[in-house]
């Protein structure tokens, strides 16, 4: 009797066991029903999205391609570092008159502070004057320009010019920033065309109306864009 006991509670256990099985199986399968027709209602309201324009594919050429763009030298050239001061030239000869002259108003004024400014810049000019400028090596390349260790590229650029201030050349670079406003690079006559060829691909060459006075005397005369 005890025996027909215990296998009547073994059947009764294994019928619960295949009934859980069972529910277990309904209730994932519910669940799998469940996920696909939310996706499919996803599917529905993304369509009614596009019909209605509330939502815009974006199309193969929306997609901004960015190129790598490797630092290729384009040009490099050799140059002093500044323009050297010769004390032979007249109007540096003038200037340096001229400021003496005003040390000895401002001394008699009683203004130290500015007096020791000027005397500062004069002894810069002679020490310009009596020193040679180092020869530099500038590159262009086909991100930007290379000065020394930093390269300044394109992005940061917005034009440049040329001028001629007796055999001397000089080329202005302005930029995009707060410091330095400008970059000034000196170069021979045989290299005017190269530089002008590959920056005028990249930046505009300015165009300046009237050229200031100061400007003229430090770096000589602006060459007009048909002059170049």
């Amino acid at each position: 009797m005890s025996s027909k006991f215990s296998f009547k509670d073994e059947l009764k256990a294994l019928a619960d066991v295949v009934t859980g099985e069972e529910a277990l199986r309904k209730r994932e399968e519910k669940v799998d029903k469940l996920k696909e027709e939310a996706k499919e209602q996803e599917k529905k309201e993304r369509k009614r999205k596009i019909a209605s324009k509330e939502v815009v594919l974006e199309k193969e050429d929306d997609v901004e391609n960015k190129k790598v763009v490797q630092n290729i030298k384009l040009f490099e050239w050799e140059a002093p570092e500044r323009a050297k001061i010769s004390f032979n030239n007249k109007s540096y000869l003038i200037l340096v008159g001229a400021c003496l002259l005003l040390v000895l108003f401002l001394a008699v004024l009683g203004h130290f502070g500015l007096m020791g400014s000027i005397l500062a810049l004069l002894f810069l000019i002679y020490v310009w004057g009596t020193t040679e400028p180092d020869i530099v090596k500038h590159k262009i390349t086909a991100r930007g320009v290379d000065v020394g260790d930093k390269l300044y590229e394109w992005y940061m650029l917005e034009s440049f010019y040329f001028t001629k201030k007796g055999e001397q050349y000089f080329l202005f670079v302005d930029t995009k920033l707060r410091f330095p406003p400008s970059l000034i690079f000196l170069f021979e006559e045989g290299d005017k065309d190269a530089l002008f060829v590959i920056l005028q691909d990249k930046l505009l060459y300015k165009d300046i109306r009237k050229q200031n006075k100061l400007s003229k005397f430090a770096y000589g005369e602006y060459i007009k864009l048909e002059d170049v």
